[in-house]
């Protein structure tokens, strides 16, 4: 059974606790040790003859982690109506992509502090784009936080290097949820 949102996209019944607002998530944990919530949307193009591919941005060289690559994703804002829906208007934002479905969460949740001294916690979520717009070519990026983008194989991860760029990653967790994102999707494919 699939959960349906109210802005367009489905998500996995296991991901309900996400489909709340942040504040709801974060009062049913009093005694989180974070304060703040960000996602990551891990998008996967299965149709590459060349096997499975993540798409990975490359922040902006104006931005903070200049030239690093990630995937799609940022803060919850207060104004967002779920994790699922930050999760989403972050890759439409960053990628220009539209989340047709949210399949599941990837690694576990990654506690961070920022550079203002912030307690996070990132979830990482696996995400099908709508078909539409969702070819290795329909990636738009915002110039603002982003100047590249690549569709990487595991291997070109492992190796850091895909697309004819080196892939220097924002962190070390991050290539390795990155990592995780292909065993995940492996499962989710493998009967």
């Amino acid at each position: 059974m699939t959960e349906r949102s109210t802005s367009g996209f489905d998500y996995d019944p296991s991901l309900e606790d996400f489909a709340v607002s942040k504040e709801a998530y974060l009062g049913s944990r009093p005694n989180a040790s974070y304060e703040f919530i960000a996602t990551a949307a891990i998008v996967v193009d299965t149709k590459s003859s060349g096997g499975p591919r993540i798409l990975l941005l490359q922040r902006a060289a104006s931005d903070s982690n200049p030239n690093k690559w990630e995937p799609p994703g940022g803060a919850c804002d207060d104004e967002d109506e779920s994790i699922l829906h930050a999760a989403a208007r972050e890759l439409r934002e960053e990628a220009g992509l539209e989340a047709a479905h949210i399949d599941g969460a990837v690694g576990d949740p990654h506690l961070f502090v920022s550079r203002s001294g912030k307690r996070v916690c990132q979830f990482n979520f696996a995400i099908q784009v709508q078909a539409e717009n969702g070819g290795p070519t329909s990636v738009k990026l915002d110039p603002q936080e982003h100047q590249n983008f690549v569709w990487a194989t595991e291997d070109e991860v492992k190796a850091k290097f895909a697309g004819g760029v080196d892939l220097d990653f924002t962190s070390t967790e991050v290539e390795r949820t990155i990592l995780l994102a292909f065993e995940y999707f492996r499962r989710k494919t493998t009967p």
